[in-house]
């Protein structure tokens, strides 16, 4: 059933509200009372819709699950988009979406808003990976393990990229993203921390 109109516009001008303010101010310090402000709704509709600034944050990361989703369906759905340099793909569409929300990723980054967002983001992420893979998988691995391997190189890769290289495209983000899921490491590389013939 989908969601009634005003319903949804409330929860978006809350969610556009609580980003307008990490913008200009450290999210621990950020209060529902600020929020409401922002948004010019009533405490009441607020608890109506969340249970705290915390949960609004959590939800708000539910457009990424659907544009991941709609990154999955567009490629399924025409498969000579795969073969195409411009095919649009999940893990480009997020890297992408990051890279048009970067001042709130910088700003959630130091503080306990940080984890909450990398949290949802991998939730997400491997909600997303649960209905993609197949239920039995022909590999080595356990199936679960290679969910939460990808996820964790996600991640690694999206803390790395805003912090130490926020300048590079997110073409280029994703190209190396690529290269460490679907090539590995070179054996001299592992090395250090691993025995290798």
């Amino acid at each position: 059933m989908p969601i009634d109109r005003r319903v949804a516009r409330t929860r978006t001008a809350l969610c556009e509200a609580l980003l307008a303010l990490i913008r200009r101010k450290h999210y621990e310090l950020i209060t529902v009372e600020d929020i409401l402000t922002e948004a010019n709704i009533g405490r009441s509709t607020f608890y109506a819709h969340f249970t705290s600034k915390d949960d609004l944050l959590k939800r708000s990361l539910e457009r990424l699950r659907d544009l991941l989703v709609t990154a999955k369906d567009k490629t399924i759905s025409s498969p000579r988009e795969r073969e195409r340099e411009e095919a649009w793909d999940p893990s480009r569409a997020l890297f992408e979406h990051v890279a048009e929300h970067a001042d709130i990723q910088v700003a959630l980054a130091g503080g306990r808003g940080g984890g909450i967002v990398r949290d949802a983001v991998d939730g997400v992420l491997a909600e997303v990976l649960r209905q993609s893979l197949p239920a039995t998988m022909h590999a080595a691995l356990p199936r679960d393990l290679v969910i939460r391997h990808m996820v964790s190189t996600f991640n690694a890769v999206l803390r790395w990229w805003l912090e130490e290289r926020p300048e590079m495209p997110p073409r280029e983000v994703d190209a190396a993203f690529r290269k460490l899921v679907l090539d590995g490491l070179p054996p001299e590389t592992c090395r250090p921390f691993i025995m290798t013939s």
